[in-house]
């Protein structure tokens, strides 16, 4: 669907993309994450012929077709003055009042509203809906719920799942990895020029690997040997204070039962139990920090 390859670009003497690869599948959502001024922008100004590449290439096709790309930039623009139809009779030529009353109901947005007056989460759902007046089969949205409040941020990954439902394949970036872990279906980390780990992420909340147990304090030897003869399920303890137990895969609802039924007998203060999936967050810190 989208094949990106040994893509190289230099501002001056700074190189800042060395050898970006990655594939995205069709009808997914692919997570890119780095730190700012890794060159997540520069990449999607790329893959979109805004800016010209140094070296690699930028394959959007399906059966040898090439493939149409819609872009939202981080601060996308509007004639102020208009109102949300008129903006979008703008776009569409005053030719289709049908698709855009479509596209407005698909954003949740009303007929009649002056842009100037609107919420940043308002313009950022009203730019998801002018990057899809051409029905693009790609789309690429450059930090899409950035400045957004938790309510917009949930308005707009709504929305992205819905176009994924669709049958759309996007590709966006953002720094609040929390939206990743929950609509990505794969994630890759852009770090000094290229893409240094990819995680799947559907994978990886579909496995619930198991949980991550933290007690007070440490815990004494003869009790760590105690409790991990009460667990039937493959357990290990990390260190004095966190212990690692992992699900049966042929039966991870009944290896759950059983985990909180030997912990729920133990004497010693549980401070938090969480899961042994590492977060986005986490594998950012370790591949990107």
């Amino acid at each position: 669907m989208i094949r990106i390859e040994h893509i190289q670009k230099s501002f001056l003497a700074k190189q800042v993309l060395r050898d970006v690869t990655f594939e995205v599948e069709e009808g997914s959502i692919y997570g890119l994450i780095g730190k700012n001024g890794a060159g997540k922008t520069t990449l999607m100004k790329i893959m979109t012929d805004l800016l010209e590449k140094d070296g690699g290439t930028c394959v959007f096709e399906k059966e040898g077709k090439p493939l149409s790309v819609g872009y939202l930039p981080d601060l996308p623009e509007f004639y102020d003055y208009l109102t949300t139809d008129e903006y979008l009779d703008f776009l569409l030529f005053e030719k289709n009042p049908i698709r855009r009353d479509k596209l407005l109901s698909l954003v949740s947005l009303p007929k009649g509203v002056r842009i100037k007056t609107m919420s940043r989460g308002m313009r950022q759902r009203l730019g998801i809906a002018a990057v899809l007046v051409g029905n693009p089969d790609v789309i690429l949205l450059d930090e899409p719920t950035s400045a957004l409040d938790p309510a917009g941020r949930a308005d707009v990954k709504k929305i992205l799942m819905d176009l994924k439902k669709s049958g759309k394949t996007i590709l966006l970036s953002t720094h609040i990895l929390a939206d990743m872990d929950t609509i990505c279906d794969k994630a890759g980390f852009l770090h000094e020029g290229t893409i240094v780990k990819e995680v799947m992420l559907k994978e990886q909340r579909e496995q619930a690997a198991g949980l991550i147990v933290r007690f007070a304090k440490d815990v004494e030897e003869e009790k760590k040997q105690s409790l991990l003869a009460g667990l039937s399920c493959d357990s290990k303890w990390q260190d004095d204070h966190s212990l690692r137990i992992l699900f049966d895969p042929a039966d991870p609802m009944g290896s759950q039962k059983q985990i909180l039924s030997a912990l729920s007998e133990t004497d010693m203060r549980i401070t938090s139990i969480g899961s042994a999936v590492k977060t986005l967050d986490q594998i950012f810190r370790e591949v990107c920090l």
